[in-house]
């Protein structure tokens, strides 16, 4: 079986990382793009050789497996509901949603129409970070503290990430991956966050992010990120025994050689990783889940949950500026 895919939205992120893994994949194929305007809809159907094109609503109403929504954080959850509604499973782009209650309307429908959704954190399924978790296992053993790091020069001024209405953020848009790989290393959720968010004067947007998160066991998290920053993407670890920091954790090109650097008893070791497509691993490990109905390392839906409440935490620490407990929250849909 080949799992039809439908793409909605014309974006930056599906034209740089999904296309070029859908153009060569042996399990899914593209069966439909759709976009606001027609006209652009159809000139990527040329591009990318696919036969059917329309706008949204075409795309849902069509004979698809698989959704991949890769539109506004804003507009997240409406299609994300209507995908599910359906019938058709949800690869939806980072942030999945801007609030731990839509978050939790996203996972209801899912799961009232039996529908497995992923939110597209891709850099999870880079072999990078397996390494890692061996390496932590081995090399540093008892780990206590993560530090997060991402960030980049500003984004064009007409850029979607200024915009408040459509979800822009740097919270949003780039805080997620190091609080995301924060989760992934130490392997459980938070207890609780402090957070400091700077916002532009002239977007109304968050431009920087500070947060600091404790887990069990007193173990703690430091993030940092920004629109305004020399580009850095990348974590460190450190262990009682010794500490990792990776070359580039996050947006990792499918044809870039990365590394791990080891430091241990006053040295420091160089552990290279050869270049891998994460995003189209993220898309085979979902499409072979929903085909074969298998077992998978992520529970996706659960996943999305977490993720989404220590998202909220932030907002929440830094709008009433004190410490926010998760505990605080409700997981019921």
């Amino acid at each position: 079986m080949t799992i039809k895919i439908g793409v909605l939205g014309c974006s930056r992120v599906a034209e740089k990382y999904f296309f070029p893994y859908i153009t060569s994949s042996k399990i899914a194929e593209l069966d439909f793009i759709a976009s606001r305007s027609i006209s652009k809809a159809e000139e990527w159907s040329k591009k990318y050789n696919c036969k059917n094109f329309g706008n949204y609503t075409d795309a849902i109403n069509a004979d698809l497996d698989l959704i991949y929504i890769s539109l506004p954080i804003s507009m997240h959850e409406e299609w994300s509901i209507k995908a599910a509604e359906s019938g058709k499973h949800v690869i939806c782009e980072k942030s999945a949603t801007d609030s731990f209650d839509s978050a939790k309307k996203i996972l209801k429908s899912c799961k009232n129409n039996n529908i497995r959704i992923l939110e597209a954190l891709a850099f999870r399924f880079h072999p990078q970070h397996t390494r890692i978790k061996q390496i932590i296992s081995d090399e540093l053993k008892e780990i206590q503290n993560f530090y997060g790091i991402f960030g980049f020069p500003p984004p064009p001024q007409n850029d979607i990430r200024w915009n408040d209405k459509l979800g822009g953020g740097v919270l949003n848009d780039v805080s997620c991956y190091p609080i995301c790989a924060s989760r992934f290393i130490f392997q459980n959720e938070a207890v609780s966050v402090s957070s400091n968010l700077e916002f532009d004067e002239k977007f109304s947007v968050d431009k920087s992010t500070n947060v600091s998160i404790l887990f069990p066991n007193d173990k703690t998290a430091f993030i940092s990120s920004g629109f305004n920053n020399y580009y850095q993407s990348k974590y460190s670890v450190w262990g009682s025994d010794a500490k990792i920091t990776t070359k580039r954790a996050y947006a990792v090109p499918r044809d870039y050689e990365t590394s791990i650097l080891l430091h241990k008893n006053d040295e420091i070791s160089e552990i290279k990783i050869s270049p891998a497509d994460q995003f189209g691993l993220m898309f085979e490990s979902f499409c072979n889940t929903i085909e074969n109905n298998m077992m998978n390392p992520y529970n996706f839906e659960e996943d999305l949950l977490n993720q989404a409440k220590l998202m909220e935490s932030i907002r929440i620490s830094n709008k009433e500026k004190r410490i926010v407990y998760l505990s605080e929250f409700n997981n019921k849909l």
